[in-house]
Formats: C-alpha cells, sequence, structure tokens
C-alpha cells in the first residue's frame, strides 16, 4: 500500500508540472487584509480584480487591477473611514526554476478616487471641520512580492503583500495589504 501511494504520489506530481505559456493571459481576484479596522466589514481590507500578462520566455511579467480598499485613517487626532478606489499598473519579474511555485515581484503605480468620513467635510462626533477637501483623486506607487502556487491545470493559489505609498493624499500615507486569492491562466 504504501508503495502504491508513493508511485500514485510521483505521478500526480509530474503530471502537475508545466511551466506558464509565453505571452500567457490570466484573469486573477485577491482579498486582503490591512492594519487596524474597516467599516464595511469590520477590518480592514483591500479586495483586488484584474489582469495580468507573462511576456517573452524570460519571466517578465505585467498586469493591471481595479482595487478597493476600507479602513481608517488618523488625522489631526481623529480616527476617520477612508476607501480608495482605483486601478494599479504594475510590472515585474518571475522566477519559474521551482516546480509548481513562481515567485513574483512587482512595482507599479495606482490612481483612484478616496472618499473620507464617507464624504462628510465635518467629523461626526465632534462636529470639528476637517482641514482638506473630503473627495478627490489620488495617486502613488506600490510594490508586491508575490507567491503562485500552482492547484490545478491552470489554477493558481496566489499569496502576496502589497506596500502603498499613498503621494496625492492628505490623509492617507504608506499602507500595506496582506492577500491571498486566485489566478486563472487562459
Amino acid at each position: 500500500m504504501k508503495k502504491f501511494l508513493l508511485f500514485t504520489l510521483v505521478i500526480a506530481s509530474f503530471s502537475l508540472y508545466g511551466q506558464r505559456k509565453e505571452n500567457g493571459w490570466a484573469l486573477q481576484a485577491r482579498y486582503g487584509i490591512m492594519e487596524g479596522k474597516g467599516e464595511m466589514n469590520g477590518i480592514a481590507s483591500e479586495l483586488n480584480f484584474g489582469t495580468g500578462v507573462t511576456i517573452g520566455k524570460h519571466g517578465a511579467l505585467a498586469e493591471a487591477n481595479l482595487f478597493l480598499q476600507d479602513y481608517y485613517v488618523d488625522k489631526d487626532n481623529l480616527n476617520l473611514p477612508y476607501k480608495l478606489y482605483g486601478l494599479n499598473a504594475l510590472g515585474g519579474w518571475s522566477y519559474e526554476g521551482l516546480r509548481n511555485f513562481y515567485f513574483n515581484i512587482k512595482v507599479g503605480g495606482f490612481v483612484g478616487v478616496e472618499n473620507i468620513n464617507n464624504g462628510n467635510a465635518t467629523e461626526s462626533q465632534f462636529g470639528t471641520p476637517l482641514t482638506h477637501p473630503v473627495n478627490g483623486f489620488t495617486y502613488g506607487v506600490l510594490a508586491a512580492p508575490e507567491v503562485e502556487i500552482k492547484i490545478w491545470h491552470r489554477l493558481t493559489f496566489l499569496i502576496n503583500f502589497n506596500q502603498y505609498w499613498n503621494k496625492g493624499s492628505k490623509y492617507a500615507d504608506w499602507k500595506y495589504s496582506a492577500n491571498a486569492g486566485i489566478k486563472y491562466y487562459l
């Protein structure tokens, strides 16, 4: 019985092995948690939906994602709900030397619309007027190391860490998220 299980495991691992095809497109979805609390579901969170492409034979990759972030920011001793809706574009490199694992490193930028304090120009607890606009356009840069684990044929499980530097915001600055998700190669 042990020999049969070992044989089955070896055959299964050989049949699952495979590199991503060059110039192959993928669809992906990720959910992540961030530091602090969020307004929508009680925890600070991030949601991403997007597409990616592997470019050529040497590990280059690119991706674009729509994203939503929900968390609280501390500004002028006030704890304010903050939402960011946007689009990010990233480029990077992937190491594919290990069976069924891909290690990706990506950098890029994002643009988005931020909504602070649910659009209210005064803080609700004390009626304090906010010094900066509560709705507006923002931009920044991000870096994202990522691991893909091949689950089945064209489906991979994603684990990644996003570090955002929100350069264009008066309310948010550095923020990170730890994400998990899936990617399906077309």
